[in-house]
């Protein structure tokens, strides 16, 4: 009887111990929050919550990076734009709300310009970026363009 019960205790043990271990603590430290020129474009790819992401260039990309790390999600990994394209959107579900994506451009005479596009939803606005790498800076926002 003593056997079991000192078994279950250390059993018991080793499992808050684990998961102590596994209990992250954000801090927010990270500050890396550049003014970043969102009509430069040199785009980055990274498979974001399986989803390919696809973002104007490689500030945007560290300030997202930096916004995860406060928020205690893992880091984003930049890929290739050939094996993120593979995780792009392949179908979108009905029923979810629709948003309005803020795309900056720089024309080749240097002018630069934006345009809000609408989607049916989050899923659509990422599989558009995706599929003509096109990249949408900031979060959508709900609802459509105004």
């Amino acid at each position: 009887m003593y056997v079991r019960l000192f078994s279950l205790i250390v059993l018991l043990g080793v499992f808050f111990h684990v998961n102590k271990a596994q209990t992250t603590t954000c801090s927010n430290t990270c500050i890396f929050h550049a003014r970043c020129n969102p009509y430069y474009k040199d785009l980055v790819w990274a498979v974001v919550d399986r989803v390919c992401r696809v973002f104007q260039n490689g500030c945007i990309f560290g300030n997202e990076n930096c916004m995860r790390a406060n928020q205690c999600l893992p880091p984003m990994v930049s890929i290739s734009k050939e094996k993120c394209m593979e995780s792009c959107p392949r179908m979108c579900s009905r029923g979810a709300p629709p948003v309005c994506g803020w795309f900056p451009y720089t024309e080749s005479n240097g002018t630069t310009g934006s345009r809000d596009m609408t989607f049916r939803s989050r899923c659509l606005l990422d599989l558009y970026a995706c599929r003509y790498a096109d990249a949408y800076v900031n979060e959508p926002r709900i609802g459509p363009c105004t």
